[in-house]
């Protein structure tokens, strides 16, 4: 755990910050969990979002497997391909997750170190405190068990603090601590006495009782024979991972459509049934304390899991890509439908086009082989009628003159000239007119 320490030092003011509020050890967890789930909750966001996005092309390819069923290699080409289209990454949501879980590490490491982080004792002086309880051995360098002792094994696990407050007060352990405190450096004291530091122990001490019993205890002690209270936190250990896990197969069955994927049966009996009996497992043969933080995670996780499905809910946005698509096909088929009644008009207008362009050839080829008419000619009777009239009138007016007894000559009177004209004038209208 000592990996994770660079992140239990500021999750650890954190923890304190929140402890000297409340002044309640489990109550400051709960808060502390709950605002390190919120940090991380962008985090989780993202990797819901991958989900989701997936849940978005799950539509198109299930018709790509059934499509490239008998071809695997093409199958992959293809999904590939979609993938890189669409701008998703299969390891999208991977990247939170460990990050989100290098900081779970970090949140246990806080936890299982309560006079470190929330006390701010020294760790020279837990670590002499530690020694003094240490279990002693005999000529051969075997442990000599006491349970009023650490074991070796105890002061180098996770939860060596905790086994710390657990048997200080039990024997003469209390004078050791305290032997052993002063023996330090005034460095390393910071001003403060033996006393002092043991009372801080102490009082963190106090923030482990649960109904009479102390956190600090694991429930497997005194077997099934010693059955206590201390049993309801594995069992809700339990019940909560279980909740937790119902919800989120729910939302995952809902993502996929209700089918079946392959290996979900695996994954499902992984969520109700391994993991709930690990949680169980694990709660019973750690402290107590350890066992209350598991419980506020479940129930944190399970609030968060509601959240991301209601802010990027995988089944809704998969049926929403199908509605999609449907639209799609059916603005393609009317596309295409429209574009083939466009091609029949077309194509209609143009053998319009070409059979009056053929009538108009056929046409033309008959004007050209048809013989010309002569243009009609002016009538020659009334032109020869006009001359004769003329004619005999010239011969009238000459034999009338010969038989006139010859008179003075004289001007002609300007009436019989008018009256010359007017009477030409009626002919040349005449002929013009039959022109």
């Amino acid at each position: 755990m000592a990996i994770f320490d660079f992140l239990a030092i500021p999750l650890g003011w954190v923890l304190w910050f929140i402890y000297n509020l409340v002044s309640n050890y489990f109550v400051a967890i709960f808060l502390f969990t709950l605002i390190v789930r919120a940090a991380t909750f962008p985090l989780s966001l993202k990797s819901q979002k991958a989900q989701a996005d997936r849940a978005r092309l799950a539509p198109r390819l299930e018709r790509l497997q059934k499509k490239y069923a008998k071809d695997p290699k093409k199958l992959q080409e293809k999904q590939m391909s979609l993938y890189e289209k669409e701008g998703i990454s299969m390891t999208g949501g991977c990247l939170p997750m460990v990050i989100q879980m290098i900081v779970l590490f970090g949140i246990i490491a806080v936890i299982y170190s309560p006079l470190t982080h929330l006390a701010r004792i020294p760790s020279q002086v837990v670590s002499a405190g530690i020694s003094a309880v240490a279990q002693e051995k005999d000529e051969d360098g075997n442990e000599i068990a006491d349970p009023n002792k650490i074991s070796s094994n105890d002061q180098k696990g996770y939860y060596k603090e905790l086994r710390l407050l657990l048997v200080m007060d039990r024997g003469d352990n209390e004078a050791a601590i305290k032997e052993n405190i002063s023996a330090l450096s005034a460095d390393v004291l910071d001003g403060k006495t033996a006393d002092e530091y043991y009372e801080e122990m102490l009082r963190i001490r106090g923030d482990f009782s649960f109904f009479g019993q102390t956190l600090l205890e694991n429930p497997s002690n005194g077997g099934f024979s010693g059955i206590s209270i201390l049993w309801l936190i594995p069992l809700l250990s339990c019940l909560t991972s279980m909740g937790s896990s119902l919800l989120s197969m729910y939302f995952t069955k809902q993502a996929s459509g209700g089918q079946k994927q392959p290996g979900q049966g695996c994954s499902n009996v992984m969520l109700l049934g391994l993991m709930p009996l690990f949680s169980l497992y694990i709660a019973f043969i750690v402290p107590g304390g350890v066992g209350i933080y598991w419980i506020c995670s479940n129930l944190i996780a399970l609030l968060q899991t509601f959240l991301l499905n209601k802010i990027y809910n995988p089944a809704k946005i998969r049926a929403q890509a199908e509605l999609e698509y449907e639209e799609r096909r059916k603005r393609r088929a009317e596309d295409k439908k429209r574009l083939a009644e466009a091609r029949a008009r077309e194509e209609a207008e143009a053998r319009r086009q070409a059979a009056e362009e053929k009538k108009l050839a056929i046409e033309k080829a008959q004007a050209a082989n048809t013989p010309k008419k002569p243009p009609a000619s002016k009538n020659p009777n009334k032109k020869k009628r006009r001359e004769g009239d003329g004619g005999t009138k010239n011969l009238d007016v000459a034999g009338l003159r010969e038989n006139q007894e010859p008179a003075e000559p004289a001007d002609p009177p300007r009436e019989d000239a008018a009256g010359e004209k007017e009477r030409e004038l009626p002919e040349e209208k005449g002929a013009t007119n039959d022109q």
